[in-house]
Order: C-alpha cells, then structure tokens, then sequence
C-alpha cells in the first residue's frame, strides 16, 4: 500500500480518515470520519457569515457530504504547489482529537484564510500541523502569475516598448492581495494557537500515555 493510501473497514471510510468534500461555489471542506452516523468539521455553514456562526460541530456523514461525494485525503507527500503533507497519526488519536475540539469548542471564529475546516482536520490527523493547503496553493499561484508578469515587463523594457496603464495599478494590487492574505494566514493560526496551546499540550500527553499507543491499525 503506498504512503497516505486509506483503507475502508465496514462501509465507505476507516474511522479516522480525513474527508473532503467539494462545495458548490469551488472550495473543499473538510472533516474528521468517526462513523457513518458521525463525522466531526469545523465551519458546517454554507455561506461565509453562517460558518463564522458555526464551530466544531458532529453530523451524519450524508449531511456532511450534501449531496456531492467524501473522498480521504492524502498524507505523507510532497506537492510542488502546496509542499509537505505530514503523514496521519493512528486512526484512534485522530477521532480522539476531533473529539477533543468538539468539546473544547475554541472562541476563534472560523476565516476563510488562516482559520478553517482544513487546518482543523490538518491538526487532528498530524497532532499539530496547523496548515491550509487550499491557502498555499494560492501563494503558489500568486508566485507563478508574478514571475510571469515580471518576465513580461522585462521584454517590453528591453524592446523599448511603453507599459500599458494598467500595469502598476496590477502590480500594486496584487502585491497588497498577496501581503494581506500571508497577514492574515499567519495571524489566525497564532491567535488560534494561542487560546488553546495549553488545552491541546495537556491533551497530547495524556495521548501520549495511552495504552493503545503502537497498537497495529
């Protein structure tokens, strides 16, 4: 089996397993599968001011699908776009994690950017990696768009030709885009941290201490 493949055990999912699901308007969510009749997400509502509405919440997986279809998500790889994906955790330490948040219900409000589903199931299946890949897609694209224009701009400056008038207003916007998005990603994962490092410390190390630690899956 290679690195980051799920096996299902009795249905669709192994307890455990990291779901995403694709939404309408063309971002995934994501969750944590505890059975058929209970997968644990963060940020349950449709739109932008529902979610901020909702935290941790724990709904039959059919609710959490919405029609469209779950899928696991991958762990243990490397992308050029989004970078390294830390390998997931053994199956019981990530339920016991999303079960954890369910009832510690953090205050920070869920944002698109720094604080969402997929940072929240990041954690739970790592035990820390507080990471949106969705987000660091973006600052890869972001990359690949400004090299381009950089390498365009360069070629009309040694042609001799005039910049057309939109130039500066694009580059100007993007990079304040591109300043504000890296702000606010970072900030919301410190604050996030920082309201619950203490809950989230204690808790490792009673996971550390279980008897099920090394267990075969």
């Amino acid at each position: 089996m290679r690195p980051g493949t799920l096996t299902c055990v009795n249905g669709r999912f192994q307890p455990g397993t990291h779901l995403r699901v694709r939404r309408p308007r063309f971002y995934d969510h994501h969750g944590i599968y505890v059975s058929d009749d209970r997968v644990i997400q963060f940020g349950s509502g449709v739109t932008l001011t529902s979610k901020r509405a909702v935290g941790f919440s724990a709904v039959p997986l059919k609710d959490f699908e919405q029609g469209a279809t779950a899928k696991p998500v991958r762990n243990d790889y490397s992308s050029p776009f989004s970078g390294w994906h830390p390998p997931a955790d053994e199956p019981w330490k990530i339920v016991e994690r999303a079960e954890f948040l369910l009832r510690l219900q953090p205050r920070l409000p869920y944002n698109l950017i720094g604080h969402n589903c997929e940072i929240i199931a990041n954690m739970c299946v790592s035990g820390g990696w507080t990471e949106s890949y969705q987000a660091r897609k973006y600052f890869a694209v972001r990359v690949v768009t400004d090299a381009a224009l950089m390498f365009w701009m360069a070629r009309r400056s040694r042609a001799g030709q005039p910049m057309p008038r939109w130039v500066f207003p694009v580059v100007v916007a993007g990079s304040v885009a591109t300043m504000g998005v890296r702000f606010t990603y970072n900030d919301q994962i410190r604050r996030f941290w920082k309201e619950i490092r203490g809950d989230w410390e204690a808790h490792e190390r009673m996971l550390a201490e279980d008897p099920r630690n090394g267990q075969a899956r």
